[in-house]
């Protein structure tokens, strides 16, 4: 499976397109108000009276883009992010600009600062959008989803997707399909004990937590099991499987170096990509095909849930092409930030026992009440959201500018 960098710091980086939100050149003070909504609130009392600074100002090292790109080549950057985001903070302070290659960004550590970013969203925030993914649909002539979608569009379609994805009542019916999952998951670890002559399971943790989100995320979409969870694999979704990892392993060169021109030279890593979200675009169509079969042959009955797919598609909502397009990418971003916010949840759980204990009270004394009840259950652990949301409270795009208290605290001798 494909390895994946994971800051271990709150860290949010900020895209930059950057002309979207500032100009390079331009040294006037950031802006205070944001469009699209009533004039913001003011500031923290800790600026009032103080000018924000300009963002030519920001501290980092962006001017030598290529360069900067070859050196973070040369130091591992592509599996190494997080020690040199950690290096890059301690360098720069809690906000610093970078470049690298194409693409550039504003990284800050603050949470206060991360709290002013949610605040400036606006109606129409401003995506990342993820230039491979991007070229792969402008290559193929396929439409946007709703990860790579701005503006009107992708407000209309996320309207749409907000009833079947976000919605309370439509999130129920995602736990016995989860929970599914999740018994197969516990049972894999404990096979894998017993079957260990230590009593204990050794294993490389991301490859399972991405096998396991992997399978989970593609039952809530999909409606269907792809047998991650078992020791021997159907070939037809293993190929779907190392679709999706060549694919994320494609992406990560091509965030720094320009797809078009990797296309236009027919490398090697635009023709995996290529490859890639061909075989994951045909498991969606393999899976409409089913889904629309098993009505047909009256298998399944419309009134039962069958995934979101399923439900998109009844609902007749958006064209099937938009539908195709939102679901694989709905697949793609989860499937990562799932394990990875597992994972993270592990680790720092790991570092405190006292709260393993507490964790594991609460969901002992949940199923007791719940008697078999999942959906109880789930309902009655407030601790655990507790602690994924703690995980989870990092990560944002800026879309407009906005005032940073670290911005306005840095010191005139952090600015080199």
């Amino acid at each position: 499976m494909l390895p994946r960098h994971r800051p271990p710091v709150p860290a949010l980086g900020i895209p930059a397109r950057v002309s979207q939100f500032f100009c390079p050149e331009d040294t006037r003070p950031l802006a205070r108000c944001r469009a699209h909504t009533s004039p913001m609130e003011l500031p923290p009392t800790s600026l009032k009276g103080k000018m924000p600074r300009p963002y030519s100002e920001i501290p980092g090292n962006w001017k030598t883009s290529w360069f900067n790109l070859y050196f973070f080549w040369k130091d591992g950057g592509f599996h190494n992010v997080h020690s040199m985001m950690v290096r890059n903070f301690q360098q720069f302070g809690p906000i610093y600009r970078e470049k690298l290659g194409i693409y550039e960004s504003i990284n800050i550590i603050d949470p206060e600062d991360a709290a002013v970013l949610f605040k400036h969203e606006g109606m129409y925030p401003e995506r990342l959008t993820v230039p491979p993914w991007a070229a792969y649909r402008d290559f193929r002539n396929k439409p946007y989803g709703v990860l790579l979608k701005n503006g009107e569009g992708w407000r209309q379609d996320r309207l749409v997707l907000n009833k079947e994805a976000l919605s309370l009542q439509t999130i129920d019916n995602f736990v016995p399909l989860l929970n599914e999952v999740g018994e197969d998951f516990v049972k894999r670890v404990y096979i894998q004990i017993r079957s260990s002559a230590h009593g204990r399971w050794t294993a490389d943790l991301t490859n399972e937590l991405f096998r396991f989100a992997l399978e989970s995320v593609c039952n809530v979409l999909y409606g269907t099991r792809l047998g991650l969870l078992q020791d021997f694999i159907d070939p037809e979704n293993q190929q779907f499987i190392d679709a999706i990892t060549l694919m994320f392993h494609s992406t990560s060169p091509m965030l720094y170096i320009p797809p078009g021109l990797l296309r236009r030279i027919n490398s090697k890593t635009w023709q995996n990509h290529v490859k890639a979200w061909d075989t994951i675009f045909q498991h969606a169509d393999k899976c409409i095909q089913n889904m629309y079969r098993d009505l047909r042959l009256n298998r399944k009955s419309a009134k039962e849930y069958m995934g979101i797919l399923s439900r998109l598609l009844l609902q007749d909502k958006l064209p099937i092409e938009n539908i195709k397009a939102s679901i694989t990418e709905m697949m793609a971003g989860g499937v990562d930030t799932t394990s990875i916010t597992l994972q993270w949840a592990m680790y720092e759980l790991a570092r405190a026992p006292a709260m393993q204990e507490q964790l594991r009270s609460e969901v002992f004394a949940a199923k007791a009440a719940s008697q078999g009840d999942v959906l109880k259950m789930v309902k009655s652990v407030p601790l655990l959201k507790a602690a994924i949301k703690e995980v989870l409270r990092y990560g944002f795009v800026l879309r407009e500018q906005t005032p940073l208290s670290s911005l306005l605290s840095l010191t005139q001798g952090s600015i080199q």
